[in-house]
């Protein structure tokens, strides 16, 4: 499928303090796509001479292969008919900043992020109606026009709600014809919103969240183990790694606490240090999860909440009744059980039943503490880390009132 030469000879990296959104990420990707789109994915034909586009494309190149030499499974490996997602948001302004592993992409071709709808297939088909608003190639034809970072970070639209895209956007919203991803991001929205106002003391001026991808090419399923990117590193450190450090400086507002989160086991202590190798001079990274359970575990008004049973969802809602928690530390994690009352009801006459119903779920959640070197040194950098058997799924609004507890761990932290 990649026909360039990835034989490239080892070129001086950025660091910390050399780098700049504007041109090391935000550029830098327009000119990925913009050769993508030019050259129809033919990457013999993207990858030559020594323009910056070409040079992009040949360093991006790099990581595909890297993954695709990683893993042989199809399901695993990149799919370039995809056009790339790197990022989502504003990185130089933004509420909060999430990292994700990759964007999906599978047999099921999105008539939006291809170059071509002949390769379309399973899509429903489209009405009357819909052929009138719904342009199979609008995606591709809008960034061809203005730029990926125009859509991407200018517009947000994964953000914004049907009402707020309007009817001339339903070719992105569509439930049946739209831009596969939607439905997907605005599930995330409302957790990244209920952390916004859990770490921010005051409400703000409304801003989008910044979202980044670990690699921005699309493959049906992701691995965990991250074992592709030891050959990539200094590439996934500079072009992911950086830009997210930066975004979380214009995030959040005035607040003297910056969180970015990551979702999925593969964020690992692992996995994370790795990309501060390079950097100790500048940037140091330690795990705080220990410290952040201590602080819980030793709080008499956390653990009298968690003991009586009496914490209750944020919005009331009643299936979270008797919401409570269990808190312990294990395998370097701080891992959570939420319990609470279900009320089920009979099918003939809609009486709830005698015996008391309950349910629960779990997740795990780490703390990283960043600090960097000539860095406003009343800001304090964190990587909040949270998974559920190693998916990629943000936590239900069941986590809600623990994490309102966990932050203001975090905040305690000296």
């Amino acid at each position: 499928m990649i026909m360039a030469n990835s034989d490239l000879k080892e070129q001086e990296r950025l660091s910390f303090n050399d780098f700049e959104l504007e041109t090391h990420f935000i550029g830098y990707w327009d000119k990925v796509i913009r050769q993508w789109l030019e050259n129809d994915n033919n990457w013999k034909e993207m990858t030559a001479g020594e323009s910056e586009e070409a040079k992009a494309a040949k360093e991006q190149h790099q990581v595909i292969e890297a993954i695709n030499g990683t893993y042989e499974d199809p399901k695993y490996q990149i799919n370039t008919i995809h056009m790339p997602e790197p990022y989502w948001g504003n990185p130089k302004e933004c509420s909060i900043v999430l990292m994700n592993y990759n964007p999906a992409g599978g047999p099921r071709v999105n008539r939006h992020t291809t170059i071509s709808c002949k390769d379309c297939k399973g899509c429903k088909p489209l009405t009357s109606e819909d052929k009138k608003i719904i342009n199979p190639t609008t995606f591709i034809k809008y960034v061809n026009k203005k730029g990926y970072s125009h859509f991407a970070a200018d517009e947000s639209p994964v953000f914004k709600t049907k009402e707020e895209l309007g009817a001339d956007m339903k070719w992105f919203w569509d439930e049946d014809n739209g831009y596969e991803g939607y439905g997907w991001w605005q599930q995330k929205c409302g957790w990244l919103n209920h952390l916004v106002e859990i770490i921010c003391d005051k409400k703000h001026e409304k801003r989008w969240p910044f979202a980044m991808e670990l690699c921005g090419w699309h493959s049906k399923e992701w691995k965990t183990d991250l074992k592709w990117v030891e050959k990539c590193r200094p590439i996934i450190k500079e072009r992911t790694i950086l830009p997210q450090l930066k975004a979380m400086d214009n995030s959040l507002w005035d607040s003297p606490i910056k969180i970015a989160v990551c979702i999925g086991a593969g964020f690992s202590k692992k996995s994370l240090e790795k990309f501060f190798e390079d950097e100790k001079k500048d940037i140091t990274f330690r795990d705080v999860t220990g410290a952040v359970f201590e602080k819980i575990n030793n709080s008499e008004e956390i653990k009298e909440k968690i003991e009586k049973g009496n914490v209750k969802s944020e919005d009331g809602k009643s299936q979270y009744e008797d919401l409570n928690y269990t808190v312990s530390f294990e395998k370097g994690n701080i891992y959570v059980i939420a319990n609470w009352k279900v009320e089920k009801k009979r099918e003939k006459d809609n009486t709830p039943e005698s015996e008391d119903k309950s349910e629960e779920k779990n997740r795990n959640y780490r703390i990283f503490n960043i600090k960097i070197k000539d860095s406003d040194k009343e800001k304090k950098y964190y990587i909040l880390n949270t998974n559920y058997r190693g998916k990629n799924s943000h936590p239900g609004m069941h986590f809600w009132p623990f994490e309102i507890d966990l932050v203001k761990a975090i905040k305690e932290l000296e």
